[in-house]
């Protein structure tokens, strides 16, 4: 595959676009500039519509082919290409970099071995929370090495890649149910079965729409989606707790994490830990 790519004023964009799929030309894609900005419960961001933009136009066909392919492009858009380069990758796999926790547990491919570290065996296929990020890691560090989740009942709302779910069965817990509002049942099932774990259950909907779908009460629930989307939980969580049990709450950010801690403790939570890493922070509730 070559990418050609032009650079352009944001506001042609569109209409290049547009020109471009008359021509049957539709694998186009860009990148956009954005400014990152920071809101109430995190970060977010900016279109940034008064810069120029990379246009990228894809070819799959032979190299012989290319240089009339780049006559035709220059036919239909009467610019010039600032560059040709040749992609190589091989999209039908995941390349997940090894991620040390600590100097005990280690997250890497099932084909890599560690002699002297525990290891969780995992796949990336796209699905958020795969270990990356600090709040991911300071809640894995959290349940490999100090929660109690021995015999205990786990749900994960927001599981993402299952990769919570995954560590809380691995530390004991008897069953853990996994949740999320996408379709990401198959690579939870995949990283739960390269690491020959049975006992996690992965159910794919808007638990706060269909209360059918989790019925059951918990020991821990976990969720890592953010301040916002916590309070918006709260209700569900609190009576999807037994009583004397823990809520474990990260994705939050210190310039809002005393706003989230007082709405967690109007319903009658108390908070017994707090981590910290950069401006993340995780909390367990009790």
């Amino acid at each position: 595959m070559f990418i050609v790519s032009y650079k352009l004023p944001y506001a042609l964009l569109d209409s290049t676009i547009e020109t471009l799929a008359i021509n049957d030309i539709y694998n186009v894609f860009y990148e956009n500039p954005l400014e990152i900005t920071t809101d109430d419960y995190g970060y977010g961001y900016l279109e940034k519509d008064d810069e120029d933009i990379i246009l990228k136009v894809a070819f799959e066909d032979s190299k012989e082919l290319l240089d009339q392919f780049l006559v035709s492009l220059k036919d239909i858009l009467k610019i010039d290409y600032i560059s040709v380069e040749e992609n190589t990758n091989d999209y039908t796999t995941f390349d997940f970099p090894t991620i040390h926790l600590d100097d005990t547990w280690v997250i890497s491919g099932p084909e890599e071995d560690f002699d002297d570290k525990k290891k969780i065996n995992f796949i990336s296929q796209g699905a958020f929370g795969t270990g990356l990020h600090e709040t991911t890691q300071d809640i894995l560090r959290l349940i490999l090495n100090k929660l109690n989740l021995e015999e205990k009942s786990v749900l994960d709302i927001g599981t993402g890649s299952g990769i919570l779910s995954i560590a809380a069965s691995i530390a004991g817990a008897s069953f853990v149910t996994a949740v999320d509002i996408r379709d990401v049942k198959d690579e939870v099932e995949l990283n739960a079965s390269l690491n020959n774990l049975t006992n996690i259950t992965t159910i794919v909907g808007n638990i706060l729409d269909d209360s059918s779908l989790v019925e059951e009460n918990f020991d821990w629930i976990f969720i890592n989606i953010g301040g916002e989307e916590t309070k918006l939980f709260m209700d569900f969580i609190k009576s999807h707790l037994k009583a004397n049990s823990n809520l474990l709450v990260s994705g939050l950010v210190e310039w809002s994490f005393e706003e989230v801690k007082s709405n967690v403790e109007k319903y009658g939570f108390k908070l017994s830990e707090k981590h910290q890493t950069n401006e993340w922070i995780t909390a367990i509730f009790n």
